[in-house]
Formats: C-alpha cells, structure tokens, sequence
C-alpha cells in the first residue's frame, strides 16, 4: 500500500467539450447493465464470464468527494487523481474508503485515515475500488481481472480474500460489523440480476417479490439490507429488506429512480434520486421523511453513499466549472 499525506489539489486544464470516463457510476448501476454485455449462454465453468462491474460511464469532469457532518461540507479529494475521488464508505472511527482515477483510467482503491492515504489494489487486477469498511476495519470492494471479469475481495490485516458468489460475477457492496456481506449477481442462465447475503461463507440469494431485477447495496449490524430493484416497467426502486425477509419499497416523493446506497445501524438510509430533469440528488431517509442532500459547489449531481451511526455522510458532487483550489479532511 501506498501512503499519501493531504494537500492541496493540483490545478487542472480542461476541455468543455471533452467527454471523459467515470467511476461515479460503478456502485450498484453497474450490474443492473450487466446483461447486455455478458454472455447469453448459461455458464458451466466454474469461473464466472468477464462481465465488468466498474463502469466507463461518460460525464463531464471534475468530480470531487465530500464528508457531511452536523451541516458542514468537507471535500475529499486524492492527491493523485486525474478526475474523481469517490468516497464510498465509512465506519464509526471516521475511516474513508473509496476509490481514485489515474491516467487511462487506472482505478485505484483508498483508505483515508486521519489525514493520510493508503491505495488499496488488489494484486493482478486491472482496476480496484474499495466501498465499505467496518469497525473492524475489514474493508470490502470489488476488483476487475484481466479478462474484465467483476470479482468481490475482502481486506483484512493485510491479507487479500477473493468473494465469489459461485460460478456467476459477483458485485460485493455491503458489509457489516458482523462480517456479512451483500450484493449482486448476474445470473446468466436465468438472465436475471440478484442479489445475494454471504453469511460465514454461505450465499443467499435475494429477490426482491416479481421484480425483474434485484441488487443488494447494504447492509447494517441488525440484518437489515438497503438496496434496488426493478419492477414490471422497468423502473427502479428503493427497498429496505428486514431481517425477517420482508420488503419495503423506498422511493422518494417525485423522483423518476431513488437508490438507496447505504443503510446505518439506526436504520437510517442515504442514497441517490434522479428527478424529472435527471438531475440526481443525495437523500437523507430517517424517521420516515426524506431530506435532500446537494453539495453547495456542484454544478450538476451530488450523490451520497454511505452513512454513520453519527450520522455523518460521504459521498461524490460534481463541479464542472473549475477545480476547488484547496481542500482538507478536518
């Protein structure tokens, strides 16, 4: 790993015309466009089909990370990147994790911990995010291979462990205090995106009740599970998933999509929602009301991702006008 300390950001040139690749859309979206690029035929190998989960999606630079706590906006930005830092998880010790573009669109992962970077890659793979990190500070992400496939990876005291729902490509994105595990899959055979809970090494898969797909995007220490799914028309949803296996559909009131990204041990979720212009926004969803989040400097979406029991945020904004000047973690 790689340790960088906070400074100030770099200027950048660029082009208003220019369109460039993302990693904003790799949470959660990525395997919900999955079938269209994976193969048709039912999988006998026991390694899954080169399906990729961090997604080249086109949007126009810069974007930045933040930190929401008690009102106040912090941005995060990684020293080295090109583009984007994206904050995706963090635990109650304050730890960020997340993932930064270099040029040619190399993904790295990062841990950010009082100040300092760590970069996260898993060994041989092409590209890496880190999205979630627990007390323990077992951090969870995903990792591309050299064929493209989409694999999970669990970290822990240094040492590298491969998640694999068996024989399918698997997209890891929740993690709990408890070790458990959630995501999504791309069953081939069944044309179909599930999601999926990895309890002490056992795959559950979870199907949100006639959807046409499901995705399981957190996680929190009482068993419940934030995530999406599609309906009959194709539209997507929010759902909260109790530990007794009952759904709950969230949607936030006039938005077109709501994708719930991160669900704290009170229950509370933040996530996502497009509205009508599809602008997305980042929501606040407690006690049964929404609170809309956008970052004061973004020019166009603001996501937010994850959230503590402290009730502090992270997540991405994007500002397309001028690079900030500065930025600091505390």
């Amino acid at each position: 790993m790689n340790t960088h300390r906070s400074r100030s950001r770099r200027a950048r040139k660029t082009d208003a015309t220019t369109r460039t690749r993302s990693i904003a859309g790799a949470l959660g979206a990525g395997l919900l466009a999955a079938l269209a690029m994976a193969d048709a035929s039912p999988a006998q190998a026991a390694e899954p089909p080169p399906v990729s989960c961090i997604a080249d999606t086109p949007v126009d630079p810069l974007g930045f990370g933040y930190l929401l706590d008690r009102g106040k906006f912090t941005t995060i930005s990684h020293p080295d990147d090109i583009l984007e830092t994206l904050p995706l998880g963090i635990n109650e010790r304050g730890q960020i994790v997340g993932g930064y573009d270099t040029a040619g669109f190399v993904v790295h992962g990062f841990l950010l911990d009082r100040g300092r970077y760590q970069t996260i890659d898993f060994p041989g793979a092409t590209r890496t995010l880190a999205d979630r990190i627990n007390a323990r500070g077992q951090v969870l992400g995903l990792y591309e291979d050299t064929r493209g496939g989409c694999h999970g990876f669990l970290l822990d005291q240094g040492r590298f462990t491969t998640i694999d729902f068996p024989g399918l490509p698997t997209q890891t994105l929740g993690l709990n205090d408890h070790g458990q595990v959630v995501g999504g899959i791309v069953d081939v055979a069944a044309s179909k995106i599930r999601g999926f809970l990895m309890d002490d090494g056992e795959y559950k898969a979870i199907d949100y009740p006639d959807a046409l797909a499901t995705n399981a995007l957190d996680i929190n220490n009482r068993g419940q599970i934030a995530g999406i799914y599609a309906d009959a028309n194709r539209v997507t949803h929010g759902y909260v998933r109790s530990r007794d296996g009952s759904f709950t559909t969230i949607d936030v009131p006039r938005a077109t999509v709501t994708f719930p990204y991160g669900i704290n041990n009170r229950g509370h979720v933040v996530g996502i929602y497009w509205d009508t212009d599809l602008v997305r926004h980042g929501f606040l969803y407690k006690d049964g009301e929404f609170t809309t989040i956008d970052h004061p400097r973004a020019t166009f979406d603001t996501h937010a991702h994850d959230i503590d029991d402290r009730g502090r945020i992270v997540g991405f904004f994007e500002n397309t006008s001028s690079p900030l000047s500065t930025w600091q973690l505390r």
